[in-house]
């Protein structure tokens, strides 16, 4: 015998092919069923999230209807500013106002997404919009707006040293809860007059509010900021929270001055589209500020901006910074300046966006000097005053 016969020998033999096994037929009835089921677990995820709680009570946010305040956008402001009868100057950098994309029809799906990122957050519906209804709050957060944009106006021209502003009422962000007149005035009416005396700013109104006492009725004269039109709202006084303050309390927050009829020799308009809310304050009086002077307010740079603003030029708190943030960075925003409070919330989603915070325009101010802005000597030289 060969090696090579002893080699052929030692190879075992081929094992006998597999003999497949006859495939077991499922029941039409099986088939039919898993995908019942599998189109129920499919189509659940995109049922509302509120239903859930008809199902496994006890989690407040599916319970009272989830809402997902999610990233938003960071939009130019200057294109919707208008200024006619006077020069102005097209910058060369943004100024970028920021928005929160509210969804108040939150799926099951949605709400698993929400869980598993940081950049989405979940409230209750009472959270976001109180006792309101989705569009009332929708039709506040316009009013909110209009009498934010009023108010950019006056804090920006005088900050630039325009003396021709008229104060002519005052208004306010919000109302607080159980005062005196909740549930009588609404965000977006001006307070014009108090037991037919003229409210002009906010001194004057302090001055009224000190000569009256808690419990006694008063009136006040509202203005409707979108309409015009004049009421009045009978009401008590109330006492103020503070210890020490004497006086009538009416209950109002977020106060601001507005500013109406100035003869001014130019005229500015605003154009905020269907974007609600107050938070746009800041943004649109740097804006202002930039296109009524020469040089380069942001140095050329992009830079988002949020903060409601007063006629004094206070920054006030917004909400949905973190969101905000995630919008600006997309938009490529190189800086984002935020109320000074919302700085740590911010800086959670703002990844290399740098974050600066502000409690002042003359702050903001001095953040756009830090990068190359120009902010030395702003004026309106000719226009002070009523000149032309």
């Amino acid at each position: 015998m060969t090696e090579e016969d002893t080699a052929e020998q030692m190879i075992p033999p081929h094992p006998p092919p597999p003999v497949s096994p006859i495939p077991r037929r499922r029941p039409k009835w099986y088939v039919m069923l898993m995908a019942v089921v599998g189109g129920l677990s499919l189509a659940a995820l995109f049922v509302p999230a509120q239903w859930l709680g008809r199902i496994t009570p006890g989690h407040s946010l599916v319970d009272d209807g989830a809402v997902a305040l999610k990233p938003g956008s960071a939009r130019p402001t200057a294109p919707r500013v208008t200024i006619t009868d006077i020069d102005s100057f097209e910058p060369e950098g943004q100024i970028l106002f920021t928005t929160v994309a509210i969804d108040d029809q939150v799926t099951v799906l949605e709400w698993i997404e929400a869980e598993l990122d940081d950049t989405v957050e979940l409230r209750t519906h009472e959270q976001v919009f109180g006792a309101r209804t989705s569009t009332e709050q929708r039709e506040r957060n316009l009013q909110l707006m209009q009498v934010s944009k009023d108010t950019a106006v006056v804090a920006a021209l005088e900050y630039l040293g325009v003396e021709a502003v008229i104060e002519s009422g005052v208004g306010f962000h919000d109302l607080v809860e159980g005062g005196p007149v909740e549930g009588l005035i609404e965000v977006g009416e001006i307070i014009v007059a108090i037991n037919d005396e003229p409210v002009t700013g906010l001194d004057s109104l302090l001055d009224l509010l000190a000569a009256v006492e808690p419990g006694d009725p008063g009136v006040l004269t509202l203005e409707n900021s979108d309409s015009g039109a004049v009421r009045t709202q009978a009401m008590t006084f109330g006492a103020h929270p503070d210890d020490g303050r004497e006086g009538g309390f009416i209950g109002i927050a977020d106060v601001t001055v507005r500013a109406v009829d100035a003869p001014l020799p130019f005229d500015l308009q605003i154009d905020s589209g269907a974007i609600g809310g107050p938070s746009a304050g800041l943004a649109f009086t740097l804006t202002l500020i930039d296109l009524l002077t020469e040089g380069e307010l942001t140095g050329g740079h992009k830079v988002a901006v949020t903060g409601t603003i007063s006629a004094g030029g206070a920054v006030g708190n917004i909400g949905g910074v973190a969101q905000k943030a995630v919008g600006a960075r997309k938009a490529g925003a190189e800086i984002f300046i935020v109320p000074v409070d919302s700085v740590e919330p911010a800086q959670e989603t703002a990844g290399d966006l740098r974050i600066v915070g502000v409690s002042t325009l003359q702050e903001a101010l001095d953040a756009l000097a830090d990068i190359g802005g120009d902010v030395d000597g702003l004026t309106l030289d000719g226009h002070a005053s009523g000149d032309s």
